[in-house]
């Protein structure tokens, strides 16, 4: 594997934690659709910059030969951030984490097997079960 990759990954799971604590810690001074409508307009315009910096915007204009299904991340990327300031205020961020990890891993498992056509291997299975098992004892301890 990827060791570049895999860090990028374990990068992306550090900023989801930091960035579900703010969020939460915002939506109860505020509301989740709040707190969720900030953290959209602030990642909007960071992005922006850094596509202005690096002279990405042009390349924009590709957006309207792309397949339309691929243009609604966005509306996921909501529902994320909206429904994780809902639950961690209730669960806590690492209860609420990882069933968020226990929702990607089993839908990542069948997206894989069942769009993507790729073969899953008993060691695969074996190691969401052995993830799912420790899961419930980590919510239950």
């Amino acid at each position: 594997m990827n060791i570049f990759a895999m860090l990028l990954a374990i990068l992306a799971g550090v900023f989801t934690t930091i960035e579900s604590g703010i969020n939460s810690q915002l939506g109860k001074y505020l509301t989740p659709s709040i707190a969720t409508l900030h953290s959209l307009i602030v990642g909007l315009s960071f992005m922006l910059l850094i596509n202005l910096c690096l002279g990405n915007v042009p390349r924009y204009a590709k957006v309207t030969t792309v397949n339309p299904v691929w243009l609604i991340g966005g509306f996921f990327g909501a529902f994320i951030i909206y429904l994780s300031s809902k639950a961690i205020p209730k669960l806590g961020i690492s209860n609420t984490l990882i069933l968020i990890l226990a929702g990607q891993m089993v839908s990542g498992l069948l997206i894989d097997a069942l769009i993507n056509n790729t073969d899953i291997s008993f060691k695969k299975m074996a190691g969401m079960i052995l993830f799912l098992m420790g899961a419930v004892i980590f919510l239950k301890g």
